[in-house]
């Protein structure tokens, strides 16, 4: 087999157990056979991944999480007072820290280590999606072995959010790849929130790859910031499949990062599921930002809505592709998508694709797009009051992504990481 980018001969845990071997090599011959995407391919047209290729990032973690040395087990472990009834998930450089977690009764955290070890719910991994279509969900799973189960048993409302905390200080030169597995049982509410940190000037790839699966009328509310460095890339796929009367909210902000893409698989299998997508990015100076989603409505009565609002920088790039397909047997059903962009520079560049697939009568489907500047007579009314022109710029910007952290239901969330 020729070289593969980013791939690298290393030891991982339970090589020795051919069942999870079998994966991992399946991942490498697939990925070679398919290759990287370049613009030639639909769904990548305009995110050139070249400097990711080009970047020979190593998989090998060099973090040991249980020393007392590690920066991410004192400062970057967001455990202040405010934040007491969260239960913290640490990542320190891709590695998951090994610890004891105070879990109310009705959950369950696991390492993705030992749902490999004990071959627990084969059922649910690599099984929301389909791994062969996306070039890092093939990366990810040559890699597989850094990640996290969480399971909500039936019944079971909790009121403490879980906090999955992504640390990248001092990760240069280095590939980060995490597969996580949520499954909410049936009657189930959780809100997960995923918090991307590290320097402004270390360069990596972070790979992440969540599966959740939203059994009959349970509850997720997924919060998603994304502060990573100016010299780093952030890969994330998420792979929802939803059930009889179960609801997804995702709320997204992407404030970093020299290549960002979250990207959303949502499967509405079941009568009256439901999704909702909130997006806030600034596409940063020199930046491409990208956010794809693909909603496919396989039910009657289902419902979906995604609304994206953007900063965009000088010489910055953002994309927005987002798909809703209806199938023949979903009738009643509604699917909407609104983008709304604010330029900051005339070199900035908006790609807008949406897109409907519609097999169905009597359905409500719409999407829309807007862009422009910044209002003169808006910014001459706060500068002819004293402010100057940098705040009042700054107000504005605040102002337009706020319809986005309006929405937000968990008043601490959105004042700790959303304001």
């Amino acid at each position: 087999m020729n070289k593969i980018p980013l791939i690298e001969d290393i030891e991982l845990f339970l090589d020795d157990k051919p069942s999870v071997y079998a994966i991992r090599e399946n991942a490498k011959q697939l990925l070679a056979e398919k290759k990287y995407p370049t613009s030639k391919k639909e769904s990548w047209k305009y995110t050139n991944i070249t400097p990711i290729i080009n970047s020979n990032f190593s998989p090998k973690i060099h973090c040991d999480c249980n020393n007392d040395s590690c920066t991410c087990t004192k400062n970057h472990c967001s455990c202040d007072n405010e934040k007491s009834t969260f239960i913290d998930i640490k990542f320190c450089k891709g590695r998951l820290h090994i610890e004891e977690y105070n879990t109310p009764k009705g959950l369950t955290i696991k390492s993705l280590a030992e749902v490999l070890y004990e071959d627990e719910y084969k059922k649910y991994l690599l099984k929301s999606f389909d791994i062969s279509k996306n070039p890092f969900t093939l990366l990810n799973t040559a890699y597989l072995e850094q990640g996290i189960c969480i399971i909500v048993e039936k019944n079971t409302v909790l009121t403490s959010p879980l906090n999955i905390i992504y640390n990248q200080n001092n990760c240069d030169n280095t590939q980060i790849n995490i597969h996580n597995l949520v499954i909410l049982e049936n009657n189930s509410n959780l809100e997960i929130i995923e918090h991307f940190s590290s320097n402004n000037s270390n360069s990596y790839l972070s790979n992440i790859v969540n599966e959740i699966y939203l059994k009959e009328n349970s509850h997720l509310n997924h919060y998603k910031i994304q502060k990573e460095s100016s010299k780093g890339f952030h890969i994330a796929y998420n792979s929802i499949k939803l059930y009889k009367n179960s609801s997804y909210k995702q709320f997204y902000y992407s404030n970093g990062a020299q290549i960002s893409r979250n990207e959303n698989l949502i499967n509405l299998e079941d009568e009256n599921a439901n999704a909702e997508i909130y997006s806030a990015y600034r596409a940063k100076t020199n930046s491409t930002t990208d956010i794809t989603t693909n909603i496919n409505h396989k039910s009657a009565h289902t419902t979906s809505n995604q609304i994206a609002k953007a900063i965009l920088e000088t010489n910055s790039t953002a994309n927005f592709v987002g798909k809703i397909h209806i199938s023949p047997l979903s009738i009643k059903t509604s699917g909407n998508q609104l983008h709304k962009a604010l330029y900051l520079s005339d070199n900035a560049t908006l790609n807008c694709k949406p897109e409907l697939e519609i097999y169905a009568d009597d359905v409500k489907c719409s999407h829309g797009a807007t862009c422009g500047q910044i209002d003169k007579d808006q910014l001459f009314y706060l500068t002819s009051r004293g402010i100057s022109k940098e705040d009042a710029i700054n107000i504005l910007t605040s102002a337009h992504l706020d319809e986005i952290f309006a929405l937000i239901p968990n008043q601490q969330i959105k004042e700790l990481y959303f304001i």
